[in-house]
């Protein structure tokens, strides 16, 4: 993921989701829409020139709390950066011997920028604050 990705693209929106959704995303957490929900979609959403994905958590421990009863839909590109976002988690938590995404996105929390923890029940965690800088 390039710098201006994870600053102001979708890289940072999915950091945030993860946190916000308080698991790891993983490659079977997604799945294509069916020929009937791609139709569907182009009906109230237009069109589109990416694959289409529903974000449905293959561990039922991980649930997203939704404001209505459908499930988070994301295109391909914001697809992987789910999956990126996840390697970045990854990579600040290698060498430390973690057993569950809650405790990885704790630790995460307390090494990355509090941007990506922000308003999430992770945010406690954060040691790490990025302020603007006051002129004058």
């Amino acid at each position: 993921m390039d710098i201006f990705d994870l600053l102001f693209g979708w890289g940072r929106q999915a950091i945030q989701l993860t946190f916000q959704y308080g698991f790891i995303l993983k490659e079977e957490d997604f799945l294509e829409l069916t020929d009937e929900q791609y139709v569907q979609f182009h009906i109230k959403m237009g069109e589109c020139n990416e694959k289409i994905f529903m974000i449905a958590p293959a561990d039922p421990r991980n649930a997203i709390e939704a404001d209505s009863t459908e499930l988070p839909i994301v295109t391909e590109s914001q697809k992987d950066a789910f999956l990126e976002a996840a390697k970045d988690i990854e990579k600040y938590c290698e060498g430390k011997d973690f057993h569950t995404d809650e405790e990885k996105l704790r630790f995460a929390a307390r090494h990355m920028p509090d941007i990506f923890s922000k308003g999430s029940k992770y945010e406690k965690y954060s040691k790490f604050t990025v302020t603007k800088r006051q002129k004058g």
